[in-house]
């Protein structure tokens, strides 16, 4: 699966306003963490699932709710073995476990990632009238991420001619030798992708007290609110159902 920051949505059915899309990215952080309920969550994650399907990211929701109905129907199948190999189900059903509780903040990321461009997030920032030392930071992050993709990628094709591999097995074999012939190259090829970055931002002007100006448009329609609400509102049931679950274990 593709994830990248330079998300378009001109495909989509509704169009949610960025800030939209960070609640919802925050409700669902609440939701991984504090969820004791499976049916609510489940229910809840397919609710992202067709926000996905909504923002235009149609396949990408199919194979999300797919993964879902899959994890859901592994978990059923565990829970119905018998107790002969209780050390292979009991693996199996934490792992299912563990994918299920962080597949709502996965979903909201795609949602965040794949449906909204650099430019109109940094409008919305703009909007809110974060200060400036937050939005710079904000700003090279997301031109960071698929930069350092395409270096990976760089690294890994001229590493493949020199023949080394990158299978799990041969890093098992030789973690020194990744190491040395991997992460280093990316590392430091990362350290100038950052000065470059910077460098760059504030060229733009990011760093000026003036209102820059934008040609997107970034406004909350009554959609926008709803759901902002209804998110909100469960993020906050799931948080609270959590403390008192917990304080009570």
């Amino acid at each position: 699966m593709d994830i990248s920051v330079y998300g378009e949505d001109r495909g989509a059915l509704v169009r949610f306003d960025p800030r939209t899309k960070f609640v919802v990215f925050l409700a669902s952080l609440a939701v991984s963490a504090n969820s004791f309920n499976a049916a609510a969550h489940e229910l809840y994650t397919f609710v992202l699932c067709v926000m996905l399907f909504l923002c235009g990211k149609k396949w990408n929701a199919v194979k999300m709710a797919m993964m879902l109905g899959l994890a859901v129907y592994l978990r059923t199948c565990m829970e119905m073995q018998a107790t002969g190999a209780m050390l292979v189900v009991t693996i199996i059903s934490f792992l299912v476990t563990i994918f299920l509780y962080f597949l709502p903040m996965l979903v909201s990321l795609l949602i965040i990632t794949q449906t909204t461009r650099v430019n109109q997030f940094l409008s919305a920032f703009q909007a809110m009238h974060i200060p400036t030392r937050i939005v710079i930071p904000i700003a090279v992050m997301f031109r960071f991420i698929p930069t350092v993709g395409e270096e990976w990628n760089g690294v890994r094709k001229a590493m493949a001619f020199r023949g080394m591999s990158f299978e799990p097995s041969a890093i098992i074999r030789h973690p020194v030798k990744t190491v040395e012939h991997i992460l280093i190259p990316l590392l430091f090829s990362c350290i100038s992708i950052m000065e470059e970055l910077a460098a760059a931002a504030l060229a733009r002007g990011m760093d000026s007290d003036k209102t820059r100006t934008s040609y997107e448009t970034v406004r909350l329609k009554p959609y926008d609110y709803i759901t902002m609400l209804l998110f909100a509102a469960a993020g906050i049931r799931f948080f609270t159902t959590g403390i008192v679950t917990g304080g009570a274990a």
